[in-house]
């Protein structure tokens, strides 16, 4: 009994310290967010005032951007399927929704490089300028969901460790750690795909 009872004293400090740790870094987040949106927002204003002053032919968007736009919204959809298995404790759904997730974030990525090539093909040029504005927008805007995917390839690789057998996956289900990462992984891949729906919609309204 004061076995158990020390054991719940040990693990108590250690849960509420990751709770304050991460909240800061939940803060963080939200200041890089805030940053980020700056950026965008400025560079979609750029455009807005040079293409008022440009007399080139209007940019016409590859119809691959638009089955990207819902590859991406599968993808926060099945951030949602995760954390809903992780609260539920279920082993294999966790698992393979983890892995749906990074496939999904892959093939968006392999759909924007698609849809840039396209765009060359199609005679738009960097000389074009509501296509050098798309390039440069839009691949920001893809980097930014690679480094998504590096930080959620290697909490993949971190869980599978402790998602070999149900025996260890009790103790992952029970990891605070685990589960603030994947509560502010979820913030930010969500962050990015309202980000890619005001891209897309002004370049449509506006290019």
């Amino acid at each position: 009994m004061e076995e158990k009872l020390l054991h719940k004293t040990e693990v108590k400090p250690y849960e509420i310290t990751v709770q304050k740790k991460y909240r800061n870094y939940k803060w963080l987040m939200y200041f890089c967010i805030c940053g980020i949106s700056m950026m965008f927002l400025g560079l979609t204003f750029l455009y807005f005032v040079s293409h008022l002053r440009s007399s080139q032919s209007s940019l016409k968007i590859p119809p691959i951007f638009y089955w990207n736009t819902l590859i991406l919204l599968a993808s926060s959809f099945t951030i949602f399927l995760a954390q809903h298995h992780y609260k539920q404790d279920n082993f294999m759904e966790y698992k393979s929704t983890l892995i749906t997730l990074l496939c999904l974030g892959i093939l968006f990525l392999v759909g924007q490089i698609s849809g840039w090539m396209m765009l060359l093909t199609s005679g738009y040029k960097l000389s074009h300028h509501s296509t050098a504005y798309l390039y440069v927008i839009s691949g920001i805007h893809a980097i930014h969901i690679m480094g998504g995917l590096i930080f959620l390839s290697f909490f993949i690789t971190h869980s599978w460790k402790m998602l070999k057998d149900y025996a260890t996956s009790v103790v992952y289900f029970t990891d605070p750690v685990a589960k603030s990462q994947l509560k502010l992984f979820g913030i930010f891949w969500h962050f990015l795909g309202v980000i890619w729906l005001y891209l897309l919609s002004f370049f449509i309204l506006v290019g």
